[in-house]
């Protein structure tokens, strides 16, 4: 099995655009995605999170970094990002 493991992506800095060609380029790189924190902020962490399954149709595993809590709460982030 191959992983892909990333972090400090911050994906919530490229536009929906640039975001999906990311996503689509590391598709097809590995069997499952390991992701170390710092992929976006709180109020687009959902959203992201559902790009990413939506493309990949892989297994991702992830721990939120400090980053992903910006801009909201850390109990409410973890429960909309889990």
């Amino acid at each position: 099995m191959q992983l892909a493991w990333m972090t400090d992506i911050h994906l919530n800095f490229l536009e929906p655009l640039g975001r999906r060609r990311f996503l689509e380029s590391a598709r097809d790189q590995a069997d499952a995605f390991v992701i170390s924190g710092d992929i976006a902020e709180s109020p687009s962490i959902t959203g992201i999170l559902t790009e990413m399954a939506d493309v990949w149709q892989k297994p991702i595993h992830l721990v939120l970094g400090n980053h992903d809590f910006y801009r909201g709460s850390i109990g409410k982030t973890r429960v909309e990002g889990a």
